[in-house]
């Protein structure tokens, strides 16, 4: 009945992750209100399917055959309860230097006995202008206790899919109310 207005409100604090990828404090701040919203599409979920026969039943499949639905299942609980979520940040900085060359040429003319009877220099050829390229900071954050190759917002956009597909199957089948 309510998993939609949850889902949305996942979706809203997953894309305020999206752009706080620069800021660590924000980041956990939207993870934490993400998982809280999340974790309710699933408990919506579970407490409507229940009320229907074969309800425990269609909830506990969803959960037990999506590795990512496991994972979640009590990442709420333990960011609320029992301390706050842990990530892992790493860091990576690309700098790019910009080597400018300026040519001139010197010239020096010899006769046969090696008397310089000529000597001619150019004027260096004026350096371009430097370009200004700042640093590339990138930013990867993991959950610690994730085996998987994905990272947190990898993990989070996938959990959204599972969430909407319980929740388009819950009402396919009845378990759901729209």
């Amino acid at each position: 009945m309510h998993e939609q207005s949850k889902l949305n409100e996942a979706t809203y604090f997953y894309s305020r992750m999206l752009s706080e990828t620069g800021n660590r404090e924000n980041l956990l701040f939207d993870l934490s209100a993400f998982l809280s919203a999340a974790r309710s599409v699933l408990q919506y979920s579970l407490k409507e399917g229940q009320a229907k026969s074969g309800g425990q039943q269609w909830y506990d499949g969803h959960v037990t055959a999506s590795n990512v639905l496991s994972f979640f299942k009590d990442k709420r609980d333990v960011n609320v309860h029992t301390e706050p979520i842990q990530i892992r940040q790493h860091t990576s900085i690309e700098l790019t230097e910009v080597i400018r060359v300026s040519e001139s040429i010197h010239i020096k003319k010899f006769d046969q006995t090696g008397k310089l009877i000529e000597e001619y220099s150019s004027e260096p050829s004026p350096l371009p202008p430097a370009p200004d390229i700042p640093p590339k900071v990138r930013h990867k954050f993991t959950f610690p206790d994730w085996s998987g190759n994905e990272d947190v917002l990898q993990l989070c956009g996938l959990y959204l899919n599972e969430l909407e597909r319980v929740v388009i199957d819950g009402r396919n089948k009845g378990f759901l109310t729209k």
